[in-house]
């Protein structure tokens, strides 16, 4: 197991998160995985940009222990 921590959009299921946003996933877990676990829908994900530890990051992406996932609207107001 590792841990990753979490920064997930508004009306995700954060019932796998610790109170600091952390979870514990299967090594060689994806973010594809974690975004079934915290069920962002599929047309939900295609809407945003995520990123692991501040990079640009694909679904497909392998997660590593002590990774941060985030989700940024590529347009937001202000």
């Amino acid at each position: 197991m590792i841990r990753v921590k979490v920064f997930p959009p508004y009306g995700c299921d954060r019932s796998a998160l610790d109170e600091r946003s952390w979870m514990e996933v299967e090594e060689g877990s994806t973010v594809w995985d974690v975004l079934k676990i915290i069920r962002l829908s599929p047309l939900k994900a295609k809407l945003l940009l995520m990123s692991v530890n501040g990079e640009r990051a694909s679904p497909s992406q392998k997660l590593k222990d002590g990774d941060v996932i985030g989700f940024i609207a590529p347009v937001s107001g202000g």
